[in-house]
């Protein structure tokens, strides 16, 4: 399967979770940290940790199973 948005979107919440959950752990009020350095610091976390898009991708095939997500769409062949 190739990685299609819905599971970046998944990895990317995973890891959001994941970040915050650090820095509450570390005794930092959310709300003074910008939205946007949590979500660099999300997607620097799905670089170094492939193992969040392998999760993801598990939800995802699990989503699509259950009916929560659609199938991915196989791409239209050019016309000629």
């Amino acid at each position: 399967m190739t990685m299609n948005g819905a599971v970046m979107t998944l990895a990317r919440w995973e890891a959001r979770q994941i970040i915050k959950r650090q820095l509450y752990d570390q005794g930092v009020k959310l709300q003074s940290v910008e939205s946007r350095e949590i979500s660099i610091a999300a997607n620097r976390y799905v670089d170094e940790h492939p193992e969040v898009i392998a999760l993801a991708t598990e939800r995802y095939r699990d989503f699509v199973k259950r009916g929560i997500l659609k199938p991915e769409r196989k791409p239209r062949k050019a016309s000629q």
